[in-house]
């Protein structure tokens, strides 16, 4: 009579596969953070030596240096590009003031008051907001989380939450994602292109639509302007230069926006290889009742949706504030029957969601 052989380390390893998946969300994050805050010194440092493994060490070793020194270049530059718009909100903050003594009608005074509170709101938000480097990203859920180098600690240091539970993430003045676990020195960034977050947005027309399209076009300027190399003569680089700056003068900024149709985007959580050209799905887009931003009448004047308009988050959703670029609409599919709202596709307002190295981190809307 044969004995049964009991192959305890098999048993063990189910054990701890059972009680591994069974564990509370809270502990299973913890664990991730910690694993995360583990191994991150060694994740761009792996990415890099992947790539050059047959090259010589000393090589190496000045690329990993040289790569180091580029980041932190980049960090400058955020942090410039930060002071730069917050500096552009002062003034408008100025000119949204003026128009708001100057206006009689009783619509327009309550529409600059709003104005004027939105814009005191990201100011102070983006004074007290936290620069962080980016320390991990899984290439399996590449368009749905990565992590920060910022968490708790950094709460106590500065002694108020910057860093909670729902606070926006921006890169270069673009909503990014959101803060939804918080450790003690690292924390998880949900993604506008992960499929599980969507955004209130409204489309905006107008005066918001031209100032963000004029600082792309001001960046632009400013790298092209050092790029000789680009160009066959002197000649051929001042006309595009005369050109370019031409539009901008014509996309001059005023005082007024249209805010037209509301909706909400989210993305496809799609993994490295396939988010090359990220971009956001559009849902429910429609007029389909009057506020205090506009009214039907209003609406009906002009079209309540329109390739190139503007989104900013609404606020509506109770996690953005209002007023953040979320995407310019690329795509809008006709109202199918029986239906009253639109979809469409919308390019992110960030354009270097493929590699990102420093965001803001703003304190949460709800003071958590």
């Amino acid at each position: 009579m044969s004995r049964r052989v009991v192959s305890y380390p098999y048993l063990i390893l189910a054990f701890f596969l059972f009680c591994w998946i069974n564990l509370p969300q809270t502990a299973s994050d913890s664990a991730r953070s910690f694993t995360v805050a583990s191994f991150s010194p060694f994740w761009r440092w792996s990415e890099k030596t992947d790539r050059n493994k047959n090259e010589a060490a000393e090589i190496a070793r000045l690329r990993l240096e040289n790569q180091n020194l580029r980041s932190q270049v980049e960090a400058v530059y955020e942090w410039l590009l930060s002071d730069t718009k917050v500096s552009d909100q002062v003034e408008l903050l100025k000119q949204v003031t003026e128009q708001k003594t100057k206006a009689k009608e009783a619509y327009w005074r309550s529409f600059f008051q709003r104005r004027t509170q939105d814009l005191r709101f990201s100011l102070e938000a983006q004074l007290t907001s936290f620069p962080a480097q980016v320390i991990y990203r899984d290439p399996s859920s590449w368009s749905s989380s990565l992590w920060i180098k910022g968490g708790e600690e950094d709460n106590e240091a500065i002694g108020k939450v910057v860093i909670g539970k729902n606070s926006p993430v921006l890169s270069g003045g673009a909503l990014i994602g959101v803060i939804d676990y918080v450790g003690k020195s690292q924390s998880r960034v949900r993604l506008i292109t992960d499929s599980g977050l969507a955004p209130a947005v409204r489309a905006v027309r107008g005066a918001s639509q031209n100032r963000e399209l004029a600082q792309q076009l001001q960046a632009f300027l400013q790298r092209i302007e050092k790029r000789e190399d680009l160009f066959s003569s002197q000649n051929d680089k001042e006309r595009l230069v005369a050109a370019l700056k031409g539009v901008q003068e014509k996309i001059g900024t005023h005082w007024e926006d249209g805010y037209l149709a509301k909706g909400e985007v989210h993305g496809s959580s799609a993994p490295f290889w396939r988010s090359r050209m990220p971009m956001l799905q559009g849902v429910g887009f429609n007029f389909d009742y009057a506020d205090e931003e506009g009214s039907h009448a209003k609406a009906g004047s002009v079209p309540i949706l329109k390739e190139g308009d503007l989104l900013v988050t609404s606020g509506l959703d109770g996690v953005f504030p209002a007023g953040l670029l979320v995407g310019i609409v690329a795509w809008m599919g006709p109202v199918k029957e029986g239906a009253y709202a639109y979809e469409l596709k919308a390019r992110p307002c960030a354009n270097n969601l493929n590699d990102l190295q420093t965001l803001f981190v703003l304190p949460p809307v709800n003071g958590e």
